[in-house]
């Protein structure tokens, strides 16, 4: 038996168990393929020139649209309110006064069907029909209202991307006065672990979905999305817990295949964690992970502050469950969150230490991203940090919080990289510099030649090999 076919294997065991759950209406919409991407198309999308068009919609459209409609939802219909916020220079186009009313109705429509859902996934237990309906609509008026901000797009050039809060050297040192250089004053498991709230589950093209929710050690709540094989997990299941990079909404791509989540068909629990300042966890008027970049370093630290403490519980529930080998996973600012996390756990609880490390599109040398990515000097990042007094050694300073230090407590041969060797958002001489560090094995290391950050995450839905590879290390039979 080749342990290479074991991904594909999985696919074939379950797919009639996938047919036949998707003849029921009791059951969520299988997402939608990307034949573009899978096709010949998708060849000469997964090149250079993607990341660069990717990058300038990131930055020119992306950013400045979702600010301008999150600013919108706390304005409450006042136009003033929003000009005054956003600092436009002129007034509001008769489009965008009218948009303002559309985007009141469809915030409290998908407030409202939020709520519901809330009641029917974790309270009154309706019929699991119920349920799928109440995530359907959910996920609806979610995606209605993120698609609202493209009425703003009169005013986009005017509008600033990131409402910037960025400190002084003096600020980020005085924010944490007493650390001393060492992570480990910093980053610390929670001293008590919150209960964990499971959701009713609901049946869809990955397997059994259910929601976690908890609290944080620093304020709100957590969220989970949790996918199960349909057939029920073995007692040696292992669990893949994934972050997602910056910036990145869940709810835009539920009706989209996801290679991660099909993990479910090689026997894997997959759990999705919604990150700090995204999803339900964004602050009023701030859109998913502006905060990071509003705050820069202060907003890098306190986001891996807060993601490490939460994973560590999250993982502390899983060890608690039924399973085998914990694998904790990630893409970009996840990635760099995953690595960090297996730095600081070395005295650490040994429940807490994951098994296994899948780094996407990362990079260890943190400088770098700080100073020299192409998101950051896109954004003016460090040219409005230098005018505040930022140099070389304050950023040397601050390193230790942010950037993985000696060895992971997880061993080199259950670790795997994917790097793209054209990346420049996450660069990709820091990623192969850390993999080099941790020594990890040849088999474990996929360095796509003439692949950026964006076209990367391409390749990996065209081709999820790294994915295999992840199965065959878990030792699935």
């Amino acid at each position: 038996m080749q342990q290479g076919s074991l991904f594909d294997r999985g696919l074939q065991k379950n797919y009639v168990n996938r047919e036949r759950f998707h003849s029921s209406t009791q059951c969520l919409p299988p997402p939608q393929p990307f034949p573009m991407i899978r096709g010949t198309v998708g060849r000469y999308l997964a090149r250079p020139w993607f990341d660069a068009l990717a990058l300038r919609l990131v930055v020119n459209y992306l950013f400045p649209l979702t600010r301008a409609l999150q600013t919108a939802i706390v304005s409450e219909g006042d136009a003033h309110a929003l000009e005054s916020e956003l600092e436009l220079k002129t007034s509001l186009p008769k489009s965008c006064d009218d948009a303002l009313t559309e985007i009141c109705i469809r915030h409290y429509v998908a407030k409202s069907a939020f709520e519901r859902w809330k009641v029917v996934m974790f309270g009154d237990g309706l019929s699991i029909a119920g349920r799928v309906f109440a995530e359907l609509r959910r996920q609806e008026t979610s995606q209605r209202l993120l698609e609202a901000a493209l009425m703003f797009k009169e005013i986009r050039k005017q509008i600033e991307p990131i409402k910037w809060q960025l400190p002084t050297p003096k600020d980020f040192h005085e924010h944490y006065v007493g650390y001393s250089e060492d992570p480990g004053e910093v980053y610390s498991a929670p001293q008590k672990m919150p209960p964990v709230d499971m959701s009713h589950s609901i049946h869809g093209v990955y397997g059994r979905e259910y929601w976690l929710r908890y609290g944080s050690s620093f304020g709100g709540e957590n969220w989970v999305r949790c996918f199960e094989p349909l057939t029920g997990l073995e007692p040696s299941a292992p669990t893949l817990i994934f972050l997602q990079g910056l910036a990145v909404e869940q709810d835009c791509f539920q009706d989209r295949e996801d290679p991660v989540c099909a993990l479910t068909e090689s026997g894997f629990r997959v759990l999705r964690i919604q990150q700090p300042g995204h999803g339900f966890r964004k602050k009023p008027g701030r859109f998913a992970g502006e905060e990071v970049f509003a705050r820069g370093p202060i907003g890098l630290v306190d986001t891996f502050q807060q993601w490490i403490s939460d994973v560590a519980t999250l993982i502390h529930w899983v060890r608690s469950q039924r399973g085998g080998a914990v694998v904790l996973g990630g893409v970009s600012l996840g990635a760099l969150a995953c690595q960090l996390y297996s730095t600081v756990a070395w005295d650490w609880p040994e429940k807490l230490k994951p098994d296994g490390l899948l780094l996407i599109g990362t990079s260890g040398n943190v400088l770098d991203v700080l100073r020299k990515s192409c998101l950051t000097e896109g954004l003016g990042v460090p040219e409005k940090l230098h005018e505040l007094g930022w140099k070389k050694e304050d950023y040397l300073r601050c390193l230790p919080l942010v950037q993985p230090s000696g060895h992971s407590v997880v061993p080199p041969d259950k670790i795997i990289f994917m790097l793209g060797q054209a990346d420049n958002l996450m660069p990709y001489k820091g990623g192969l510099e850390l993999a080099d560090r941790w020594r990890v094995p040849p088999e474990n290391r996929f360095l796509r030649n003439g692949k950026g950050h964006f076209s990367l995450l391409i390749d990996l839905i065209r081709d999820p090999i790294v994915l295999r590879r992840l199965v065959e290390i878990t030792n699935i039979d």
